[in-house]
C-alpha cells in the first residue's frame, strides 16, 4: 500500500481534536462539581446558615455540678426601684446603686438609703427604651490628694446622631440605633448626699441594635479603667460580614474589653489617655484601647486586686455562658469562630486550645436565663470559697468554682425560695470587704453573711441555705 503522510497528519489532529475535547469536557465537568461542592460546604459550615440545637445539652456534655451545705443570710440592705442594674463603693463602704433607669441611689454604711436620689441621669438626649448598665467609682474617690478626687463614671444611652461617634462597628454599623456614651462626673464634695458638680463625655460608641452594647466598667487598683464593649451583633446571626465579626479585628472596639486613663488626654479625641503598657499600643493598625478581643457580650467585668486578673463574664449565642480571666492583656478569647471551648455554632465540636484562650468556666444557659456576672471572692465570711470564682445566672443559681476551673462547679443553692429563688438577679458584685452583693429584679439589693455573723445585724434578713464546694 501507499503511505500518505498528508492523510496520517490528517488522522493524528483529528485524533488529538477529540483528545483536547474530551480533556475540556471532563475539566469543566469538574470546575462545575468543585464549584458546587465548595458552595455545599461553605453553607454547611458559614455559622450564618447553621441552626442552633434545640438544647445545648444535646451537643455538649458538661460535667455534674457538686454540692456541700453552708449556712448563710441573705440580708436585705436596702430596696430601691425595680430593676437595679448596677452597685459600686467608696473606700468607706458607702453604696452608690444604678438602676435600668438611671437613677443613682445612695447607701449610707448603715444599709440606710437616702430618701432622695443622689443622681438622675436622663436628660432631653437620652434613648428611653435602652437601659443604664454600668457605674463604678474611681478609686481616689475620697481621696483629697488623688487625680480621681470626686469623680465617678457611667454609661448612658443617647438617641442616634446625638452627637459624633468616636468608635463605628467595622462590620453591620450601616445603621446607628443609638449611642452609649462614656460619661465622667466630678462632685464637689464627695460626702454630700446628692450630687452637685459637672459632667464630661469622654466617648460615643455608635450602636447598630439594642443588646451588645457598652456594658460595664471596672476599675484598677491605680485608677485605670477597663470597658466592656460588646459586639454590635444584637439578634443578628453571625458569620462572614455580620457585626459578630467585629470581635476578631483589631482595627475596632467592638467585642472587647478596653483599658483606658480616664485622666489622661492622649487619645485620638484627647479625652482620654491611653495606658502606657497596653498590649496592641505598638501593632501597627490596632486600636490601642483594646485590652483582649474575641468576646460577644462581655456582660459583667471585675478587677481582682490580689492578683491584677479580669474576670470577664461573657454571654453565648446557643446556650454557652462562659467566664474567662484576663491575667496580662492581650488575650484572644475566640469569638465568633468560637463558643466556650467549642467550635461554633457548638455541634461542630471541641476547638483546638491553640491560638484562643479558654474559659475558667463555662455552664449551660437555659431559655431567657442568662449569666448575671462574676468575680474572684476574697471575703473573710466564708472561708471555702476565698479566691474561689463567684458567678451567677439570672434565675437565682449562685455558683462557685476553682480560679482554674478545675474540679467542677459548685451550686450554691438557695433554700428559702421565696427569698431570692422566685425573684430574678440582675447583678452580683463584690462589696468594699469582698462579701457578695446580689441586685434583684424587684429592686431589693442583699448582701450575703454568715448566720452568726448576721444575728447582731440591724438589717433585714432572708435565711437561706448555701451550697458550695
Amino acid at each position: 500500500s501507499h503511505f500518505n503522510p498528508r492523510s496520517s497528519m490528517r488522522a493524528a489532529l483529528k485524533f488529538l481534536a477529540k483528545c483536547l475535547g474530551v480533556f475540556f469536557l471532563w475539566t469543566a465537568i469538574g470546575a462545575v462539581l468543585y464549584a458546587v461542592g465548595t458552595e455545599v460546604w461553605v453553607r454547611q459550615n458559614d455559622p450564618a446558615n447553621l441552626g442552633s440545637p434545640e438544647r445545648i445539652s444535646d451537643v455538649v456534655d458538661f460535667p455534674p455540678i457538686e454540692e456541700m451545705l453552708v449556712e448563710a443570710d441573705a440580708v436585705l440592705v436596702t430596696t430601691v426601684t425595680r430593676r437595679p442594674s448596677d452597685i459600686d463603693f467608696d473606700a468607706e463602704g458607702a453604696g452608690y446603686v444604678l438602676d435600668e433607669k438611671g437613677i443613682i441611689f445612695r447607701i449610707r454604711q448603715t444599709g440606710a438609703r437616702d430618701t432622695i436620689p443622689y443622681l438622675i441621669l436622663p436628660n432631653d438626649r437620652t434613648a428611653d427604651h435602652v437601659p443604664f448598665r454600668a457605674l463604678a467609682m474611681h478609686p481616689g474617690f475620697l481621696d483629697s490628694d488623688s487625680r480621681g478626687y470626686g469623680r465617678f463614671y457611667t454609661v448612658e444611652p443617647e438617641k442616634s446622631g446625638s452627637g459624633h461617634p468616636d468608635f463605628v462597628p467595622e462590620h453591620g454599623g450601616d445603621f446607628e440605633h443609638h449611642q452609649d456614651v462614656l460619661v465622667e462626673y466630678q462632685t464637689t464634695d464627695p460626702s454630700a448626699r446628692t450630687f452637685t458638680g459637672s459632667r464630661k463625655v469622654l466617648a460615643r460608641f455608635s450602636q447598630p441594635g439594642l443588646e451588645h452594647n457598652v456594658s460595664d466598667l471596672a476599675f484598677d487598683r491605680i485608677g485605670r479603667l477597663f470597658i466592656a464593649v460588646g459586639d454590635g451583633g444584637s439578634s443578628a446571626k453571625p458569620g462572614k460580614d455580620a457585626p459578630s465579626r467585629n470581635a476578631m479585628s483589631l482595627q475596632n472596639v467592638f467585642g472587647k474589653v478596653l483599658r483606658i486613663d480616664p485622666l489622661g488626654d492622649n487619645s485620638a479625641n484627647g479625652r482620654y489617655g491611653i495606658p502606657p503598657r497596653n498590649p496592641f499600643l505598638v501593632i501597627e493598625g490596632a486600636l490601642p484601647e483594646i485590652w483582649c478581643y474575641g468576646l460577644r457580650d462581655p456582660r459583667r467585668i471585675e478587677f481582682d486586686p490580689y492578683r491584677d486578673w479580669l474576670s470577664i463574664v461573657d454571654l453565648g449565642q446557643d446556650g454557652i455562658e462562659e467566664v474567662n480571666i484576663s491575667e496580662v492583656g492581650g488575650e484572644h478569647f475566640g469569638w465568633d469562630i468560637c463558643e466556650g471551648s467549642y467550635f461554633y455554632p457548638p455541634s461542630r465540636g471541641k476547638r483546638s486550645t491553640e491560638g484562643v484562650t479558654s474559659p475558667r468556666i463555662e455552664f449551660a444557659s437555659e431559655e431567657n436565663v442568662r449569666a448575671a456576672g462574676g468575680f474572684i471572692y476574697r471575703g473573710e465570711e466564708f472561708p471555702a470559697l476565698r479566691g474561689r470564682l463567684l458567678f451567677s445566672d439570672s434565675n437565682g443559681k449562685l455558683m462557685s468554682s476553682k480560679i482554674d476551673g478545675q474540679g467542677g462547679i459548685s451550686r450554691l443553692l438557695v433554700g428559702n425560695q421565696r427569698s431570692l429563688g422566685s425573684t430574678p438577679i440582675t447583678g452580683i458584685r463584690p462589696g468594699p470587704t469582698g462579701e457578695l452583693f446580689l441586685l434583684t429584679d424587684n429592686g431589693d439589693v442583699y448582701e450575703l453573711q454568715k448566720r452568726n455573723a448576721s444575728a447582731t445585724s440591724k438589717k433585714s434578713k432572708r435565711p437561706i441555705l448555701c451550697w458550695a464546694l
